[in-house]
């Protein structure tokens, strides 16, 4: 069986670490980190992740910008992307702790790990279909 990849990309060097000590110790899962957006597009290609945790707030390019930039990239275009970030609390009115956010799956920071993993399983399940 293989690992799935997941890239992580966020500015906070000790939230990316500890996600990916928790993906990594939770499942079949293969992370790897990056915590500067400017080389998102870049690891991208070189990982070839099956799901991207993008952060929506970080120095130069914002999360928004990298989604645009693999979207616009017949490559990354259909790596699914889940956004992840401290501006807003977890959404009381979802069962799941996810809303949607320009057709994306959003998840705040501030859920706790069985939500986000709840998440990124979700969202690499409906991938694979």
């Amino acid at each position: 069986m293989r690992s799935t990849r997941i890239l992580i990309i966020d500015d906070e060097p000790d939230f990316t670490a500890l996600l990916k000590a928790n993906l990594e110790e939770a499942g079949d899962f293969l992370v790897r980190q990056v915590n500067d957006s400017e080389l998102a597009v870049k690891a991208a290609h070189e990982f070839r992740p099956h799901l991207c945790v993008i952060d929506v707030v970080m120095p130069g390019m914002d999360g928004g910008d990298i989604v645009a930039k693999f979207r616009e990239d017949p490559d990354l275009k259909k790596v699914p992307v889940m956004m992840l970030t401290a501006l807003v609390e977890e959404n009381p009115e979802s069962t799941d702790g996810e809303t949607q956010t320009g057709g994306l799956p959003f998840v705040s920071k501030t859920s706790d790990f069985e939500t986000i993993l709840a998440c990124i399983e979700k969202h690499l399940e409906e991938h694979d279909r």
